[in-house]
């Protein structure tokens, strides 16, 4: 679990820096990617709604999210059900 979770941290910090800092535009990979980083569980994305410049309303299997990246490409992930 802990060497899934590193490859998960590894694979959102390299797609941080390979995406412009304010793209609008993600993947559902890329943003279950960002809440497995943040330490929740996510296997799939089931909706994806930008609510603004690097913040996304995200539902998941296991839940639903609102992850904003900062302009340095850093993604917050808060828990909001």
């Amino acid at each position: 679990m802990r060497n899934l979770l590193r490859i998960s941290l590894t694979l959102t910090t390299i797609l941080a820096l390979v995406h412009p800092a304010f793209a609008t535009e993600m993947s559902y990979g890329e943003m279950a990617a960002a809440i497995r980083s943040a330490d929740y569980p996510c296997d799939h994305v089931l909706g994806l709604k930008a609510t603004g410049d690097n913040s996304w309303h995200v539902q998941c299997n296991s839940g639903t999210y609102q992850v904003t990246r900062d302009a340095n490409g850093q993604f917050s992930v808060v828990k909001t059900d």
